[in-house]
């Protein structure tokens, strides 16, 4: 019989797996799954909601209404806006204040950072992770997750919007 250390010489790693929003850094390759009970109505429960791999860009706020930009992105991920925005992190209203949940606060922190520049430099609008399509039908396309109005994260299809997975 087989000790632990010889079967796990034998394994390999996995090559695909779950991905939290969590966990997202700049130039991973993941597929978007819709998932949950809007993508069950919907019909597409489980497909892939761009038709293959997209590349993470970063995180930053995509003006409402409009189609994401590179300009948009603000940051590499949530600890990496804190430190470029510590003076606004640190105030009270954001460190401290009332909030639903980390979504919530997350929210609040782009809009406040947006208000400070005047919506100029960091426009007002959806606190997302933005990335590019890599493969399918949109390649070269970029398309955005952002916290809705129910502090979920969601992504946007044809005209409705949708809860997903991501896999790499």
């Amino acid at each position: 019989m087989k000790n632990y250390f010889e079967l796990k010489k034998e394994l390999t790693e996995l090559t695909e797996g779950k991905v939290s929003i969590a966990k997202l850094k700049p130039g991973m390759k993941l597929n978007v799954i819709h998932s949950g009970a809007s993508a069950r109505n919907y019909g597409v429960n489980g497909e892939n909601v761009y038709g293959g791999k997209v590349q993470v860009l970063g995180l930053g706020n995509v003006p409402y209404g409009k189609p994401a930009k590179t300009s948009h992105v603000i940051g590499k991920d949530y600890k990496d806006v804190q430190n470029k925005y510590k003076d606004i992190w640190n105030t009270e209203e954001i460190r401290y204040g009332q909030f639903w949940n980390a979504q919530d606060r997350m929210r609040a922190f782009f809009q406040a950072i947006a208000g400070d520049s005047d919506g100029k430099k960091v426009p007002y609008g959806h606190t997302c992770w933005i990335w590019k399509i890599i493969d399918g039908p949109n390649k070269g396309k970029l398309s955005y997750c952002f916290i809705s109005t129910d502090d979920k994260w969601e992504v946007v299809f044809l005209n409705k919007r949708t809860e997903f997975k991501l896999e790499s």
